[in-house]
């Protein structure tokens, strides 16, 4: 509870604290921090993409298989 109360204190009356990143706030971007943080935000979006893509194609493998096997069953 205090490091909150502190957390707030801090960003209230020191908003430089909060400032966004290099990238989000306008920083040139032709600089090599830029071209990282940008890198890295995309291998981010990508490793996410592909995890939840796997995910949910699961989740519909296992639909279509519960499908079939009603269909078997519903046969005896």
């Amino acid at each position: 509870m205090r490091k909150n109360i502190l957390m707030l204190f801090l960003i209230t009356f020191i908003p430089s604290l909060s400032l966004a990143c290099s990238v989000c706030y306008g920083a040139n971007s032709n600089d090599e921090l830029s071209q990282g943080l940008n890198m890295a935000i995309i291998a981010l979006i990508g490793v996410t993409g592909t995890v939840l893509g796997g995910i949910i194609s699961f989740v519909i493998f296992l639909n279509k298989r519960q499908k079939q096997i009603n269909k078997e069953l519903k046969g005896f």
